[in-house]
């Protein structure tokens, strides 16, 4: 089951490590020998398909043994293990090369146009795109579909808004019918959960059950989206697309101090209801809008937090591939997060799937290369930070440059202290005396210098930023920097916006434009980086995707699955959407005002629209007939049944025990900005240990929370909009032995006890966990339970009250690790 589960989230990210690892790879070093066009193939073994890899040389041996890379000839090459088969040749792969051939070898030595047709190869005159590319849906213009008409009688009174008609319309098709309405017990457990992350409050769902207007479920949803807790729960979707996290990752995991503040301007951004359009372009290019006060400009500095964020070889030793690989990066995440689009995939060679050219990618990719991300590109590099208030005054920056030497000195004086012999009394003096002033000058100026305010953001290059003014770049053949080719103009993709475009930012001759040996080449000059004029396209209402893609991470978050199911890749790869209308329908409905004065581009409307939805209010009951017609319920003809994300159950347990510390915002990292969070010594220096909402604690690239890891949290080094949802006996065993588990079901237990004797405290704790009463039988066996739990304890705990406890407490952890507790229906 747990394979089954995990397949379909799988393949996307199988696919696009082959497209960006092995393909440019094996094209690099393998294929000059191996299948190059109009080279001899060496020892008949070509590299340029699966079944040709499988086929083997002249000896018939295939090259890789799918599933077990130590005894696959092809790894056995590469490891230079044997004298007589060493390949490539002329000098050994890097370790990581070696690392991503063997990763991909086993999981299968996937190929993904085994079954998707690789897109044809470009022409070199004619038209550069085929009518079937440009014919492809996520390329159209959003149409304004018209919500099919049913009869009252033929609709069965199942239609509360349009968005039924489009799911009704296709049942119908199928002849199939929807599920019936859900009970409110579980209607109100469902939306508190969908838009808060915590469960419902027993006052909570009485007061919904005996409001009998037509308007009860209506104000629920809006009680909710008014709360502070939508924004950490919807932000926490919205960090997974931005992989968001408080340390590096990759090579040197140092802490990112200041990435609190990305993380609350999101969670405030959508709290305020931000319009998305604005929201977006905030986040590229915040730092060039205007902004009519200093809170405005700080959270719009704040916002740019999202290009930074990423993870970085910060010790990469090739500077020019580092430069190139932070901003490839970027262009990845902004492609998956705004228009479901792997544009990385093209960085070495035109995309194999989608009409993506080369060409299209270095045009934006010099978009990032034109911008600040980095202080430097030293080792260790550091995340460019910016002071939102400016430069610092004169006298300010003396004493911060005096502060920096005199703690350089104390560390010399230390060391020197060290050195000097035991004997040598009057020098150790000395050096002591010199020592204690210099720490009281030190703290006379720290506690007189104002606190530095400083967020990770970025701007607009310039030559002394390590090279990031604003200029075109050349196509680089196969990835590699050395060996440019053509020049690639500022356009946008050209399937979207056309072969005849202008270029998006001026650009004038680069007199230094010329081919150097180990260096990126650049070309014309740019007026400026080009990241307001992206941002501006993508936050376009007539752009195809932005709206699709955001509406579809919506309704996926509300349904379990999207109208496409593949919410970071709208491409041939991706799935096809389930109601192509229906995700037009509430396209446009996002981007356009409302009759009642309803801003454009307001997430909170979109929920709304969803939630009060008849299709949205379904019960999770069983069709046979539907089941067989339709098993992954693409129809929609039942509600699905979902598990809670990791967060979700930890907060609930919190929630339950009457723990959670409700405050908000600001930083729970024990590290300093940019210290060392992990290392092979000291492991990782992350506590986990507040009582917060989970959006708050740490997220440790290379080491992330136990409990997170074990209920599938998304893997911060990569945008992920859908995370996997996995069934394994490690999630129950983690939920009846761990020790935070323990206490926070001992939490619980005591506040329901205090609801009166062993009955009403089954009563109360069934009320809070399940949202519904307990039955007769259920409050039997809890009794029982407890009673044969304190039994068994006898000999081992004398004192009763002790023994009662500890029962109550067991009592309540099967609460906690039951499937009711850790599933929505």
């Amino acid at each position: 089951m747990a394979v089954l589960l995990l397949a379909p989230s799988a393949a996307p990210a199988n696919d696009e490590f082959f497209e960006k690892k092995i393909r440019p790879l094996l094209a690099n070093k393998c294929l000059n020998c191996h299948g190059a066009p109009g080279t001899k193939v060496k020892g008949g073994l070509k590299l340029t398909s699966r079944a040709e890899m499988m086929a083997g040389g002249d000896a018939g041996t295939p090259a890789v043994k799918p599933g077990a890379p130590d005894e696959s000839l092809l790894i056995k090459a590469v490891l230079y293990t044997d004298e007589a088969l060493k390949m490539p040749p002329k000098g050994k792969l890097s370790d990581a090369e070696i690392a991503d051939l063997t990763k991909w070898v086993k999981g299968g030595a996937k190929w993904p146009n085994e079954t998707v047709k690789p897109a044809p190869e470009p022409k070199t005159n004619g038209p550069l795109f085929t009518p079937e590319q440009k014919a492809f849906w996520a390329f159209q213009p959003v149409k304004a579909p018209a919500p099919p008409v049913f009869r009252d009688d033929k609709a069965g009174g199942r239609i509360k808004n349009p968005i039924d008609a489009f799911v009704l319309a296709k049942l119908t098709e199928k002849g199939l019918a929807p599920a019936p309405p859900a009970d409110r017990r579980t209607l109100i457990r469902r939306v508190t959960f969908d838009l808060t992350g915590l469960p419902p409050t027993p006052e909570e769902v009485d007061a919904y059950l005996k409001d009998d207007s037509a308007t009860a479920f209506e104000k629920v949803v809006d009680r909710l989206l008014a709360s502070p807790a939508y924004g950490e729960r919807w932000g926490r979707h919205w960090l997974d697309v931005t992989r968001y996290a408080d340390s590096n990752g990759l090579d040197e995991n140092t802490a990112f101090g200041n990435a609190w503040r990305y993380r609350d301007y999101v969670i405030k951004s959508l709290n305020n209801d931000k319009p998305y359009d604005r929201f977006l372009k905030e986040q590229l290019a915040g730092d060039l809008l205007p902004a009519d006060s200093d809170a405005a400009r700080l959270d719009q500095l704040t916002a740019t937090g999202f290009l930074t964020i990423g993870p970085k070889v910060l010790a990469e030793p090739d500077k020019q591939k580092m430069l190139l690989d932070i901003a490839d990066e970027q262009l990845d995440t902004v492609g998956k997060a705004f228009m479901g689009l792997t544009l990385g995939c093209a960085r070495c060679h035109d995309h194999k799937f989608d009409p993506l050219p080369t060409r299209d990618y270095y045009s934006l990719l010099a978009v990032f290369t034109s911008t600040r991300t980095m202080q430097n590109l030293n080792t260790v590099a550091r995340a460019f930070e910016r002071d939102p208030n400016g430069p610092e005054k004169p006298e300010v920056k003396a004493d911060r440059a005096k502060l920096a030497r005199l703690k350089k000195d104390v560390r010399k004086l230390e060391n020197d202290f060290s050195k000097t012999p035991e004997k040598d009394k009057e020098k150790r003096a000395e050096i002591h005396t010199k020592a204690e002033a210099a720490r009281a000058e030190i703290k006379t100026l720290e506690a007189a210098l104002p606190p530095p305010l400083t967020i990770l953001a970025v701007e607009d290059g310039s030559a002394a930023a390590y090279g990031t003014q604003g200029r075109n770049l050349y196509v680089q053949v196969r990835g590699t920097y050395t060996m440019p080719g053509v020049e690639a103009p500022p356009v946008f993709p050209r399937i979207i916006a056309g072969e005849e475009q202008k270029p998006f930012v001026p650009v004038k001759p680069n007199p230094a434009d010329k081919p150097e040996a180990n260096k990126i080449r650049f070309g014309a000059l740019r007026e400026r980086s080009g990241r307001l004029e992206l941002a501006n396209w993508l936050a376009d209402p007539a752009h195809p995707l932005t709206a699709r893609v955001m509406v579809n991470r919506v309704w996926q978050h509300h349904f379990g699955e999207g109208l496409v199911r593949t919410p970071d890749n709208f491409g041939r790869l991706g799935e096809r959407p389930t109601h192509p209308e229906l995700l037009d329908w509430l396209a446009l409905q996002f981007t356009s005002p409302d009759a009642g004065g309803g801003a454009a581009w307001s997430l909170k409307r979109l929920h709304k629209l969803i939630l009060l939805s008849a299709t949205y209010q379904m019960s999770c009951t069983h069709d046979e007939r539907a089941a067989l017609a339709d098993p992954d319920n693409r129809l929609l003809w039942r509600f699905n049944r979902r598990r809670l994300e990791a967060e979700a159950v930890r907060d609930s347990m919190l929630a339950l025990a009457g723990t959670l510390d409700r405050t908000t915002g600001g930083s729970l990292l024990s590290s300093g900005n940019f210290d060392y969070v992990t290392n092979d010594q000291s492991g990782s220096t992350a506590k986990y240990d507040s009582l917060r909402r989970s959006i708050y604690l740490p997220v440790i690239r290379n080491n992330v929370f136990d409990f997170f890891q074990a209920f599938d949290f998304v893997e911060p080094h990569v945008s992920n909009g859908k995370r996997a949802s996995t069934v394994i006996a490690s999630q129950a065993l983690f939920l009846l032995n761990n020790p935070f588990v323990t206490a926070q079901a001992k939490a619980f237990a005591e506040v329901v006890r205090r609801s009166g004797d062993d009955q009403e405290g089954v009563k109360a704790a069934y009320l809070r966990a399940f949202a519904r009463p307990a039955t007769d039988e259920e409050v039997s066996q809890a009794i029982s339970f407890v009673q044969r739990y304190d039994l068994a304890l006898t000999e081992k705990e004398p004192n009763a009250t002790a023994r009662r406890t500890k029962a109550w407490a067991a009592w309540c952890q099967v609460l906690f690790a039951s499937s009711e507790f850790v599933y929505v229906n």
